[in-house]
């Protein structure tokens, strides 16, 4: 395996594992709608082919020579998990039926299970795994915990804001780890045809996470009740402040499953922290 493609390469969760792919000298080709931006966002050393991931005719050519494909797709409502779940999925095994690559992959969560469909988010992410499970190309879906990299973007206007209750323990892991264990898995040829649960180091509530955060960068931490997140982000038209307020009552509802077999990253979330702060760019 020496040709790597990856739908969704360039944000939070993509760009450590294309990097981490052309770090372990894979060719890496990067499929997304500007490349110019995506150029921007990771540099020179990969193949950027740009287009629309809907369009039969380009997604086929685009993925003509891919040895492995990496899906990295998300939404923030029900139209958008269903267009890039449920209808992405579709389009990809459609334009690979002709040439299957030796193994495919995408991002799920640790909280995607069938008893846990009171998101559509979960929901479409399954049906998204059942189209590759059925496709009959070996496969891999990643079920990643919480990322440590999502803690900054609950700082809105200066404070860090906490939504909601906070009691179930969450089991925090640093992309860059998870971008090893994907490459490690893609890797290792008796590592298919898995769901992997991807838990870190240390179970650790939403309040206790965002508090250390708060503490480390002097902002202050304040509390909203999950209604009053929702009213708002209706009133401003913001679909993922909505959806997060939605994440944050799933996760409080169910937790997260205790699996003694899970993958485990080692990154704790004071050394996230500390590095962090180590590597910020100057204001």
């Amino acid at each position: 395996m020496k040709n790597i493609s990856i739908i969704g390469g360039t944000g939070m969760l993509g760009a450590p594992v294309a990097r981490e792919f052309a770090r372990r000298g894979f060719a890496v080709k990067i499929i997304t709608r500007n490349a110019i931006a995506a150029c921007k966002a990771l540099g020179a050393d990969f193949e950027y082919l740009e287009g629309d991931l809907f369009q039969a005719s380009f997604l086929s050519e685009a993925l003509a020579d891919c040895d492995g494909l990496h899906i990295n797709m998300s939404g923030q409502c029900k139209a958008t998990y269903y267009k890039n779940h449920v209808v992405a999925t579709q389009r990809i095994l459609q334009a690979i039926s002709h040439r299957p690559p030796e193994c495919i992959s995408m991002i799920s969560s640790a909280s995607v299970y069938p008893e846990q469909t009171d998101r559509w988010d979960t929901l479409y992410k399954l049906e998204a795994e059942r189209l590759l499970i059925h496709s009959g190309i070996p496969y891999l879906v990643f079920m990643p915990s919480w990322f440590m990299e999502s803690l900054p973007l609950f700082i809105q206007d200066g404070k860090l804001i906490q939504i909601g209750p906070s009691v179930q323990p969450i089991h925090w892991l640093a992309a860059q780890d998870y971008a090893r264990l994907v490459v490690d898995c893609f890797q290792n040829p008796r590592c298919r045809n898995q769901r992997l649960p991807i838990y870190g180091p240390e179970g650790i509530t939403m309040h206790q996470a965002l508090a250390a955060f708060s503490a480390s960068r002097e902002i202050p931490l304040q509390k909203m009740p999950v209604w009053l997140a929702k009213v708002f982000g209706k009133l401003t038209g913001d679909d993922r402040l909505i959806d997060v307020a939605d994440l944050l009552v799933h996760y409080e509802k169910w937790g997260e499953k205790d699996i003694p077999n899970a993958l485990r990253t080692h990154t704790t979330l004071s050394q996230w922290i500390s590095h962090s702060i180590a590597t910020a760019e100057p204001e």
